[in-house]
């Protein structure tokens, strides 16, 4: 009976020594992709002017663009080269910020209906841009200073590139992204297979990861407009910014501080863009101020004032308006509990010095922004516009706001809400031209419907 047991003890091991020998090992992480070779992406973007510019990025010459038997060589907007870290940056690990890319920009040539640019054929912005997209907050956080590591080569980790297939699919008369394009900004740590091979730091590689390679799609297939986020400010990602999407035309601006605690490239003049005869956009750059207003009368101070005196003569140029910016002022920061807390932007106390209560120009429906990862939609009793905050493209986010909370709270003094709703899902959100205003549906990465919503004028119903 001992040799026995012992025996079919012996027997019991052999077969989980071969279970163990058969069982599938977990994947390895991704390779790093290889080098670009050639063209890598072409698109249209609203530029100053206004205007449509279309702008390309190849580790070639810049490329041609054909259209109605017209042949014209793109310009040079900027070449590869290697820069200094961003100055003022945080992060304790840093390296020299490597360009291999060259930028070609273009103006869209009058009348034609669409270009060829390589392989890539892009279409003419419509008359009216009635299907509008919109994104924010994209990119892949990999960040020491936060101990923040986003598993980037997990689809449900990071699904801004399910954002993207949903956007494509909804077949967009223009796209928006309200910024934040980049995050990874920290090497992923020795041993963390969910984001391992990861590209890191400012150069052309990380934005290629966290924009452009997963975006190439949509960016051919859609004009879009480009807000700039604080992640792209001049202390992080602006370098790659001022390069590619800045929407300032010709050769690429610098990050250049003078002195005065203002750097000339964290300023962009605001600009409009038509979406029909009676609305418009207003583009406003935010990066830099991010959460702390400069002091009354320093240069900073006064440079973000003239560029509110700005958006009041944009507001004149259509009856309706809709106001661009990465920060926004009225809108509820997210927590663990669901207890809303006001969001700290450092553009309110200017908003305020302009504007007074309302915050904005007459004309000014509604405004459109990112930077808290999560979607939620503000409409007011008071007269305050509509707030969209469209933070949920696939950033790493944390936190949630309780409705019956926000409804019994004020984002700002003063402003009354009736309408509210917020939702955690990564997703995107449509705005639909209406006799009436305009229709808002939000989506998650399933193409499933999160809110509905419409504007007219500046009351949002639910």
């Amino acid at each position: 009976m001992i040799h026995c047991a012992r025996f079919t003890w012996l027997l019991t091991l052999a077969a989980l020594l071969t279970l163990a020998g058969c069982a599938t090992p977990p994947p390895p992480p991704p390779a790093p992709p290889p080098a670009p070779v050639g063209l890598q992406q072409a698109w249209v973007q609203a530029v100053a002017g206004p205007g449509w510019a279309v702008r390309a990025l190849t580790d070639k010459a810049c490329p041609t663009m054909r259209w109605a038997g017209v042949v014209a060589v793109m310009q040079e907007r900027s070449a590869p080269g290697d820069e200094p870290p961003p100055p003022g940056n945080a992060q304790a690990e840093s390296k020299p910020t490597s360009f291999t890319l060259r930028a070609c920009e273009a103006p869209w040539p009058a009348g034609a209906a669409s270009v060829q640019v390589g392989a890539i054929t892009l279409r003419a912005p419509a008359a009216e841009l009635r299907r509008v997209v919109v994104i924010g907050d994209t990119g892949c956080r990999l960040k020491a200073s936060d101990r923040d590591f986003q598993p980037c080569n997990d689809p449900a980790g990071w699904p801004f590139p399910r954002v993207l297939a949903r956007a494509l699919a909804l077949k967009p008369d223009l796209v928006i992204h309200v910024g934040d394009y980049h995050y990874r900004e920290s090497p992923c740590p020795n041993g963390m297979a969910a984001c391992a091979h990861s590209p890191w730091g400012y150069g052309d590689d990380t934005w290629q990861a966290d924009f452009f390679q997963p975006a190439r799609a949509l960016l051919a297939a859609a004009p879009w407009v480009f807000v700039r986020g604080n992640h792209e400010a001049c202390s992080r990602a602006g370098q790659g910014w001022l390069r590619y999407l800045d929407a300032e035309t010709g050769t690429a601006r610098a990050c250049a501080p003078d002195g005065t605690g203002v750097n000339d490239g964290d300023f962009t003049t605001p600009f409009a863009v038509p979406l029909s005869s009676r609305g418009q956009l207003i583009v406003f750059d935010s990066a830099e101020v991010g959460s702390r207003t400069p002091p009354e009368g320093s240069p900073a101070w006064v440079r973000w004032r003239e560029q509110l005196d700005r958006v009041a003569e944009l507001a004149g140029g259509r009856a309706q308006s809709l106001f661009l910016s990465h920060h926004p002022s009225l809108a509820f920061n997210p927590s663990a509990s669901g207890a809303p807390g006001a969001a700290r932007s450092g553009l309110t106390a200017l908003l305020q010095d302009a504007f007074g209560a309302r915050l904005f120009p007459p004309g000014v429906q509604a405004t459109i922004h990112g930077h808290l990862h999560i979607h939620q939609v503000l409409g007011f009793s008071t007269n305050q516009p509509a707030s969209l905050v469209i933070g949920n493209g696939g950033s790493a986010a944390s936190g949630r706001i309780a409705a019956a909370a926000a409804l019994k709270a004020a984002p700002q003094p003063g402003a009354r809400l009736e309408t509210f709703q917020s939702h955690t899902d990564f997703g995107l959100t449509l705005l639909t031209a209406t006799p009436q205003g305009w229709l808002l549906q939000a989506f998650n990465t399933l193409g499933q419907p999160l809110a509905t919503c419409s504007l007219s004028g500046q009351k949002l119903r639910c």
